[in-house]
């Protein structure tokens, strides 16, 4: 390795396929224990469609094949290693992160992988106890105001609760970045404070894209990223300010 501290091309290389590999071991770990305890994280997985099931009596979770059972208890396992791993998923990413920076730069990345873990569980928390019963009750209200029976697939639910909590917890990280590009001086506050539209646009794009087709999801989603957008650039604003600070000084 260079004095320096960078690292040549051949150990990026070797130090992402071991950042891989131990997030991979702990997803698996996680999957398995998620499969032996089914019964549990199922009923937890049907926590967002209580309120639609006691409020609708046309409302249903079927299977239509005679695997789809043990094919939901698959994809139900392996999303929930993904989410329940993600603390070592986003501390594994830091890590590769800061193996690719100077010694100096280096001291300040363990400090985002605390707050990284804190703002994915709260990103799938927004969607497991809020966003996803909203959106559930506003589309399944449709159906009984149309006298039509709700019969939903149990593979299709329990994918899409997963990749909802997983798809909020992972743009929760945003601010985080862009925090971290400010302290680094790659990215000034003001540059963000330019692409403000352009961002809130995008918000609302991702939005349509990542979540359930329903308004209430969408404004959600876009709608919390857009102030962490803002709140990103107020606290990267204080640390850009610290930064030539402590550069002046020396």
């Amino acid at each position: 390795m260079a004095e320096a501290g960078r690292m040549t091309l051949w150990e990026h290389f070797e130090e992402l396929r071991t950042r891989l590999v131990r997030s991979l071991l702990a997803v698996t770990a996680c999957a398995i224990i998620a499969f032996w305890k089914i019964e549990w994280v199922m009923e937890f997985m049907r926590g967002p469609l209580h309120d639609a099931l006691a409020r609708y009596d046309n409302l249903k979770l079927i299977q239509t094949k005679a695997h789809g059972s043990f094919v939901a208890a698959m994809t139900i396992a392996f999303f929930t290693g993904c989410i329940v791993s993600a603390p070592m998923i986003v501390h594994q990413i830091w890590a590769f992160v800061a193996a690719g920076l100077y010694r100096h730069e280096r001291r300040t990345v363990k400090y985002y992988a605390i707050p990284g873990v804190a703002l994915f569980f709260a990103g799938a928390a927004l969607a497991y106890y809020f966003v996803l019963p909203w959106a559930f009750l506003f589309l399944i209200g449709y159906s009984d105001t149309l006298s039509v029976d709700s019969l939903l697939s149990l593979n299709e639910y329990l994918s899409l609760v997963a990749f909802a909590m997983f798809v909020f917890g992972l743009m929760f990280q945003l601010p985080l970045v862009m925090v971290f590009l400010m302290r680094l001086g790659a990215v000034t506050p003001d540059t963000f404070r330019r692409f403000r539209r352009h961002a809130i646009v995008m918000s609302f794009a991702l939005a349509m894209v990542l979540t359930p087709p329903d308004v209430v999801s969408q404004i959600a989603l876009a709608g919390c990223m857009s102030i962490l957008y803002e709140g990103a650039i107020l606290v990267g604003a204080r640390v850009a300010r610290a930064r030539k600070s402590d550069q002046d000084q020396e």
